[in-house]
């Protein structure tokens, strides 16, 4: 099969696509990793005698703090909305934090899908580079030195890698789609 020559609508078009794919794969991922997470963590206090009332009781204080904490995009969301002289309230600011992730994930894509058209190297490791670099980029320095979560060293190492993972999990997806997209495009 011979290579189609570098397209930028191309790389815009199969990045649209493959950015949305890819945040929504990113998303299952880290519900499922949580999951898992608070599962490990139930079955080790479990085994260290706590009963499942202590258990269940402590959870409810971290799902309620959690709660009350806002994630880096429904603090984004939120200062757009100020900025718009708009209130959003506790469900609209989830929302409008999910909108800022997708439209920041398919932002990313775009990125990724021009670079792989013009750059096709950025493409080793499957998308997996890519992931890496936007982890380190984004969670690891941009968000903290905006002021939209805690500092790296204030963050348990556990959330490191499981933000990591995700955003390994992203590249891999992105790659995946993009280069299907890119075959019929």
């Amino acid at each position: 099969m011979r290579r189609k020559h570098p397209s930028v609508l191309r790389g815009v078009i199969t990045g649209v696509a493959a950015g949305l794919a890819a945040t929504l794969i990113m998303d299952q991922f880290q519900k499922l990793s949580a999951a898992g997470q608070k599962a490990a963590e139930k079955q080790l206090k479990l085994g260290q005698g706590e009963s499942s009332w202590q258990i269940a009781h402590e959870q409810v204080q971290k799902e309620q703090q959690a709660a009350q904490q806002e994630g880096s995009t429904e603090i984004v969301a939120r200062k757009i909305a100020e900025a718009a002289g708009t209130h959003l309230d506790k469900e609209d600011k989830k929302t409008a934090g999910q909108a800022v992730h997708y439209t920041f994930g398919t932002l990313m894509g775009v990125v990724y899908g021009v670079s792989a058209e013009l750059l096709p190297e950025i493409t080793t490791g499957a998308g997996t580079g890519f992931g890496t670099l936007l982890f380190l980029a984004a969670d690891e320095v941009a968000v903290p030195a905006f002021q939209l979560a805690p500092s790296p060293i204030d963050t348990p190492p556990t959330d490191h890698l499981q933000h990591w993972a995700a955003h390994v999990v992203y590249g891999a997806s992105l790659e995946l789609v993009r280069s299907l997209l890119a075959r019929i495009v």
